[in-house]
């Protein structure tokens, strides 16, 4: 079968790999579309201690089933016998792995073999490009469910890239009053203002800074990292209003300096979001079947053997894509 290789930094290859064979409790999929996260492009580019090639990436994907049935499948998979298990954090089990990481081969190639309890069927009326973005879409579910934010909060969300995105979209149905997006790319900051922002801003700036600062007044309710670098990460505690509450979720990087006796001095809360939980899948599949939440416009389709320039596009000049999906079968 067909496989992409990460087989070095900055390079993926195409080669014929052996088809897999399920095990007892698995069910192979045919991967008919795959999409490429922030944390494959951080693989991609050598940022990701977990992804060493010769690897496959990947674990966004839509597929079918032997029998016929269109599928997707969680990627995280849990042991279910653990203590975090047992008590409905399966994202936080003691030995989870994810498709495409470590020596767990991804999405990016023919078919996959995974548990049948992590399978879920997609109505016709999804199309591929909008069931990629079901895996996705469930970490920013699992952030809120955390956050559990008050009705008509105000927010902040720094990064402006898939995640951002998506948490925007969704922060404007759960009744944010007023949310502002910070990023350094004008393109970017377009997309969002498109997407509802009340305001966004090139940080890049000290225009875009003054703006931002303005905006926030005595700061926001809640502020959202979904970036992760050390500046991205500092901007979301500047944000926050004495007493509200900080959202790590962006990996950009794993060490970062932080102002932490100015945010103590302002009793700042602080949550970090990892992945999410079988519920939080389920309730993104059903917002995307609803058509509450939609990127396809944003959206951009390559082959699976365009690959390499799929990556490259989204690590030197995105533009206005904020999910690129590998057409595979």
């Amino acid at each position: 079968m067909r496989a992409l290789v990460y087989t070095a930094p900055r390079q993926v290859t195409l080669e014929d790999h052996p088809r897999p064979a399920p095990v007892p409790g698995e069910i192979e999929i045919a991967v008919t579309a795959a999409g490429i996260c922030g944390s494959d492009i951080s693989g991609f580019l050598g940022h990701s201690r977990r992804r060493v090639p010769p690897l496959v990436l990947g674990h966004e994907l839509v597929g079918r089933t032997p029998d016929g049935r269109r599928v997707v499948a969680n990627p995280l998979i849990s042991c279910g016998r653990c203590t975090a298990c047992l008590s409905g954090a399966q994202n936080l089990c003691s030995s989870w792995r994810l498709l495409g990481i470590d020596r767990t081969a991804g999405c990016y190639q023919e078919f996959v073999s995974v548990p049948g309890t992590q399978i879920y069927d997609v109505p016709d009326h999804l199309t591929d490009a909008r069931a990629v973005a079901i895996e996705p879409l469930a970490n920013i579910v699992h952030l809120f469910r955390m956050a559990a934010p008050l009705p008509f909060f105000r927010m902040g969300i720094v990064g402006a890239g898939t995640m951002g995105a998506l948490a925007l979209l969704t922060a404007l149905r759960l009744g944010v009053r007023e949310v502002l997006v910070e990023d350094v790319s004008e393109v970017r900051l377009d997309t969002v203002r498109r997407m509802g922002a009340t305001l966004a801003v090139n940080t890049a700036t000290e225009e875009g800074r003054a703006e931002a600062v303005k905006f926030a007044g005595h700061g926001l309710d809640l502020v959202l990292d979904a970036s992760g670098s050390g500046p991205a990460r500092q901007a979301a505690f500047d944000l926050c209003r004495p007493g509200g509450l900080v959202m790590l979720l962006g990996m950009g990087q794993e060490r970062s300096e932080i102002d932490f006796i100015t945010s103590i001095r302002k009793e700042h809360r602080v949550a970090m979001s990892f992945a999410y939980t079988p519920i939080d899948f389920e309730r993104s599949l059903k917002l995307l079947s609803a058509g509450e939440i939609d990127l396809t416009p944003w959206t951009v389709e390559m082959p699976l053997e365009a690959g390499q320039q799929a990556f490259d596009k989204m690590t030197t000049d995105p533009g206005t894509t904020l999910k690129m999906i590998l057409r595979v079968n």
